[in-house]
């Protein structure tokens, strides 16, 4: 006939450091996994990067007039904004992403985007509106097939300074934030005058023979 141990003090006493200590190892061991995983995860640098696009292979710019409803100015070394109600004219702009030295992730989005135009000319300070296009155009457009295109809300505005001669730049980062993780999202701005009296605000274009007068994208981002 088998007897049956009574548990003693010390065996008692054996019996839960045995447990203890293997417990503790697990959780000790579950401990180091995750805080290695965090310290390393933490010691990944964030990279910022900046694209700047200009110039003719870049840009595509042009004006439309609705005095010449159906001419289109493609190629001309200036482009036009006029608030007169009966014949206003609106200058369109927009950047080729892919053009990027770097092709920006669309993970990444943008921290800063900002516009700059070269005023040649302007009759006086005037604020003009920067506004997202929302359907494909050419450089080839027209006033009636601008008439044609949707349009977003106004994204920003513009202030053209007293005297030409000058960089004018405007922040843009909503609209190229959104266009780098959707490509077909927007395609350039419209810059309009929808202020009073018969104004006109002449900017350079990509074919401008100064290249620093010519239309300028500069977006920073991460990688």
């Amino acid at each position: 006939m088998l007897r049956r141990l009574r548990p003693t003090p010390r065996r008692l006493a054996v019996l839960v450091a045995a447990t203890v200590g293997v417990g503790a190892g697990v959780g000790y061991a579950a401990s180091l996994t995750v805080n290695s995983w965090h310290l390393w995860a933490g010691s990944q640098p964030l990279t910022k990067a900046q694209c700047t696009l200009t110039g003719t292979t870049s840009t595509t710019n042009t004006y439309v007039t609705q005095f010449s409803a159906n001419n289109n100015y493609s190629g001309s070394t200036t482009m036009l904004v006029r608030s007169n109600s009966s014949s206003q004219d609106w200058s369109f702009v927009r950047f080729d992403l892919s053009k990027c030295p770097i092709a920006i992730p669309t993970s990444g989005g943008a921290d800063t985007a900002t516009l700059t135009l070269f005023i040649t000319s302007t009759p006086s300070s005037r604020t003009l509106s920067v506004t997202p296009v929302l359907t494909t155009w050419a450089s080839t457009l027209t006033w009636n097939q601008a008439q044609l295109l949707t349009y977003g809300a106004q994204t920003t505005t513009m202030a053209t300074g007293a005297s030409g001669n000058t960089a004018k730049s405007a922040t843009v980062t909503v609209d190229v934030d959104s266009l780098i993780k959707s490509p077909n999202s927007s395609f350039g701005w419209r810059i309009s005058d929808s202020g009073t009296g018969n104004a006109t605000t002449t900017f350079a274009t990509s074919a401008d023979t100064t290249a620093s007068h010519r239309p300028q994208l500069v977006i920073n981002y991460e990688k």
